[in-house]
C-alpha cells in the first residue's frame, strides 16, 4: 500500500514540475515578446549599475535601451581615431523626461549637461561613456524604452 501511494506521490510531483517547466517557457516567451520594439531590434536591459554597450560599426550604433523611474544609464562605446561624436535620444512617449547629462572622456573628463541631442568634438581614441537620465530641473521621475543613435565622424 506505501508503495503505491509513494508511486503515485512522485508520479503526480513529475507531472507538476513538467507542466511548470511549460509555464516557465511559456511566459519566456511572452516576456522576450515584450522586450521587442516595433521592428526587430530587441530592447536592452541595463546591468544593475546601469551599464549598456554599444557596438559602433562603421561609425554608427543604434539601441534601444528599457529605463527604469530614477535611473542613470551609463552608455559606453570605443573611438578609434575619430573627430566628433553625435548622439540623439528618441522616446514614443511624448511626456518622456530623458536627456544625455554627461559624457565622460576615455581620461575622466566630464562635460555636460545636454539635452536629446548631442554633438562633442573629441581629440583621443578610447571608451566613452554617455550618461542619460531624467532632467533634474523638470523634477518628473520617467521610466520607459527609448531609442539611442551613436555616429563617430572622422
Amino acid at each position: 500500500m506505501s508503495k503505491t501511494i509513494l508511486s503515485v506521490t512522485i508520479i503526480s510531483f513529475l507531472l507538476c514540475a513538467c507542466s511548470s517547466e511549460k509555464k516557465k517557457d511559456e511566459k519566456l516567451a511572452v516576456g522576450i515578446s515584450a522586450l521587442m520594439q516595433a521592428g526587430s531590434t530587441p530592447v536592452m536591459i541595463p546591468s544593475e549599475q546601469g551599464i549598456v554597450r554599444l557596438s559602433v560599426v562603421n561609425g554608427k550604433g543604434k539601441t534601444n535601451i528599457r529605463k527604469k523611474k530614477n535611473q542613470t544609464i551609463r552608455l559606453e562605446f570605443e573611438s578609434k581615431d575619430n573627430k566628433s561624436i553625435s548622439a540623439k535620444i528618441f522616446s514614443k512617449d511624448s511626456l518622456a523626461n530623458i536627456r544625455f547629462s554627461q559624457i565622460i572622456l576615455p581620461n575622466g573628463d566630464r562635460d555636460g549637461p545636454f539635452g536629446t541631442n548631442l554633438n562633442y568634438k573629441i581629440y583621443s581614441n578610447g571608451i566613452y561613456r554617455l550618461l542619460i537620465n531624467e532632467d533634474m530641473v523638470d523634477g518628473s521621475s520617467w521610466g520607459g524604452v527609448f531609442e539611442v543613435e551613436v555616429s563617430l565622424l572622422k
